[in-house]
């Protein structure tokens, strides 16, 4: 199951900031209907912030292990995730001194999106039909020969951490699948072995937004369920866990009243049973001030087959109720810090 995915196909962070300059926006055109490619979403982001440079700026955190860029935009503010984070820098840039709800927002908050955190392992999903492949959630770490399958101890080289369990945050070294370098669920050799999830560590603890973010959202698929810390263990939860509950009950009754769609609620070992050391939004709600920190695994239901490349035409529709809640969020955080 994708449980967290890959690692913060989307990041989304919300904080306090004035702009003083008021431009209409200029968005590249982008087909929300159909799946693209890592270059063409890497190309729409950095001409988003060409294109706008007033109010969007471009934000490199990082490279990957194969030397891709780890870009995302600062507006002054699994395949599905990554399109529907393009559609809320879309909706910001396009809505920017014609829609006055979107104008208040990037007037007053600096939100900073990262469509795709994890681009090698996107662009190996889309090498193949074959369901291993296209299923793939880990990163393109060089191979493990310590690794097995069915349970053989006999050694076997995989590659690639799952990026969302090597974060120091309950990180097990011992446990499997966590230990198996063939498992899609292997933490890797030490928490933050990896360039991306080091550069996200790196980038929420920089001077520029340390202290300043007041919610994150990371978009997976797939699932329904609407994610909250802790996640490492049973019944284990943040001190303000009823507020953030309450802001996320808000944020899937709004999505139902849109479309129908269902969300879950809770962590994810309280509704699935099993615990998910090293994540990505534990580590943040831990060691960070971030207070609003979710994970969203996307539709469909955990039920559904093949589910983690949603049909095409669906995308859209996803992508207008999600960011319906999205709003729900940034309501949120205008009404308590802005």
């Amino acid at each position: 199951m994708g449980i967290f995915g890959t690692i913060l196909v989307l990041a989304l962070f919300i904080c306090g900031f004035k702009i003083t300059e008021a431009v209409l926006g200029s968005s590249p055109d982008f087909d929300f209907e159909n799946y693209h490619e890592f270059p063409e979403i890497e190309h729409y982001v950095r001409e988003a912030a060409w294109r706008n440079p007033s109010f969007v700026q471009l934000r490199q955190i990082g490279k990957s292990n194969e030397g891709r860029a780890l870009v995302g935009v600062k507006i002054a503010r699994e395949w599905p995730a990554f399109h529907l984070s393009v559609y809320f820098i879309d909706q910001l840039i396009r809505g920017y001194e014609v829609d006055p709800v979107i104008t208040n927002y990037v007037n007053k908050l600096n939100i900073y999106v990262f469509p795709v955190l994890n681009p090698d392992g996107f662009i190996f999903s889309r090498t193949s039909k074959k369901s291993i492949i296209r299923q793939w959630r880990k990163n393109r770490a060089p191979a493990n020969c310590t690794g097995y399958v069915n349970n053989k101890r006999r050694p076997m080289c995989c590659e690639g951490v799952d990026l969302n369990r090597n974060y120091d945050i309950a990180f097990k070294q011992t446990n499997y699948p966590f230990n198996n370098p063939c498992s899609d669920e292997f933490q890797g050799p030490f928490p933050f072995s990896e360039p991306e999830s080091r550069a996200v560590r790196d980038f929420v603890l920089s001077p520029e937004i340390n202290g300043k973010v007041h919610a994150m959202v990371s978009l997976h698929t797939h699932g329904q369920l609407f994610i909250l810390p802790y996640n490492y263990h049973k019944q284990t939860y943040p001190e303000d866990y009823q507020e953030l509950l309450g802001l996320a009950q808000q944020v899937s009754e709004t999505i139902r009243a849109l479309h129908g769609t269902e969300y879950r609620l809770g962590t994810a070992p309280d509704m699935l049973g099993a615990p998910a050391t090293g994540g990505a939004t534990d580590w943040i709600k831990k060691n960070t001030l971030i207070k609003y920190v979710y994970v969203i695994e996307l539709p469909p239901e955990l039920t559904t087959w093949f589910a983690f490349q949603m049909r095409a035409h669906h995308l859209l529709s996803t992508a207008k109720e999600t960011w319906h809640g999205m709003k729900v969020v940034i309501n949120r955080i205008l009404i308590e810090y802005a």
